[in-house]
């Protein structure tokens, strides 16, 4: 979590070192310094290459620019809160701890509807009526049994091949199946090894693009409004690990970054800046943003490992650790199982 969005919750400051009451879901209550809390060595790539790392430190300063102003009342844009909100949606270990959640389910869901619809048989038959498809089946059947061949061989052999491909496809098929779904298997199983790797690399190929992605603050900034929500005299916001947090039109809440399911909208995002503020984004202003209570739950269930707060401890504070990582942060293993299912 970036140091600059934590120091608005600091309990006590000396010098330039803010201090800051962490509510862990294991380790409880305690005071720490935010030097030293959620950072993670290497978080942004490795040691050899610092320079996404050097990119993201860069453009936090204007994001903490934007910070402050806002805590100290001062007019901001609708563009300048939309890059904080996207920044901050992705910048998380509750997100990259999402991605490497999903990519494996993602995989499962693909291998699951593969073996379903026995997909090389059905490409199989299609060769018999596509000209395209039977074209690349039998080069892919030549190369596999002669290795490589010149052009004019290859061709002598494929008009030799195409008038028998039909009694060739009948009498072959369980072998070809068998042998082609072989090779999908140790693809899949490949992937499904490779999985934290691949969600890794879209987790970092994303922060490359940097908070000032064009698309995504244009995108939110034509679908939602921005404001800053204020405490009431005896609440207080807490700020949970996971950042902006998203209510949406199908009546759950997620992290912020978006839904998978198609057609399902953001109708409110939170983010908060301080004890006493927030940022809201809402689709709708007919649309009344929910209670403060119900914004720190939110947070609280949606954080990876912890949250902070201005309070040392307190049974309403309790009651939210223990919430800590009680809600799917965007999709379930069987949403998307389901997702890939259903799609055709």
């Amino acid at each position: 979590m970036p140091r600059f969005l934590q120091r608005p919750f600091a309990f006590h400051q000396k010098g330039k070192h803010f201090y800051v009451h962490a509510h862990h879901r294991t380790h409880g209550s305690f005071g720490t310094n935010v030097m030293e809390l959620g950072q993670e060595v290497d978080f942004y790539g490795g040691p050899d290459d610092p320079s996404l790392d050097d990119k993201i430190t860069a453009g936090e300063r204007q994001l903490s620019i934007t910070v402050n102003k806002l805590n100290q009342g001062e007019q901001v844009t609708s563009a300048e809160m939309a890059t904080l909100v996207c920044a901050l949606g992705i910048r998380t270990k509750a997100m990259r701890s999402a991605l490497t959640t999903m990519v494996p389910a993602l995989i499962a869901g693909i291998r699951a509807k593969i073996q379903k619809e026995r997909y090389v048989q059905r490409e199989l038959i299609r060769s018999l009526h596509d000209p395209a498809k039977r074209r690349q089946l039998i080069y892919e059947k030549l190369r596999k049994d002669h290795g490589h061949l010149s052009r004019e061989l290859q061709a002598r052999l494929y008009s030799q091949m195409v008038p028998r491909w039909k009694s060739f496809v009948l009498e072959q098929e369980h072998k070809f199946i068998e042998e082609a779904e072989h090779l999908l298997e140790l693809f899949m199983d490949r992937l499904e090894s490779e999985s934290e790797k691949i969600a890794s690399k879209a987790f970092l190929g994303a922060l490359s693009k940097g908070p000032e992605s064009p698309l995504r603050v244009q995108k939110m900034m034509a679908e939602m409004t921005f404001e800053v929500l204020e405490s009431g005299p005896d609440e207080r916001f807490i700020l949970g690990d996971c950042g902006p947090v998203a209510t949406f039109s199908d009546g759950k809440s997620r992290l912020a970054l978006g839904a998978i399911e198609e057609g399902v909208d953001r109708s409110m995002i939170y983010l908060p800046i301080s004890p006493t503020r927030c940022v809201l984004a809402r689709r709708s202003r007919e649309t009344t943003p929910l209670s403060l209570a119900s914004i720190n739950q939110m947070s609280a269930e949606l954080s990876h490992e912890f949250f902070i707060a201005i309070e040392s401890d307190g049974a309403s504070l309790a009651t939210l650790r223990q919430a800590i990582g009680s809600l799917v942060p965007i999709a379930s293993h069987s949403d998307i199982t389901r997702l890939i299912a259903d799609d055709r």
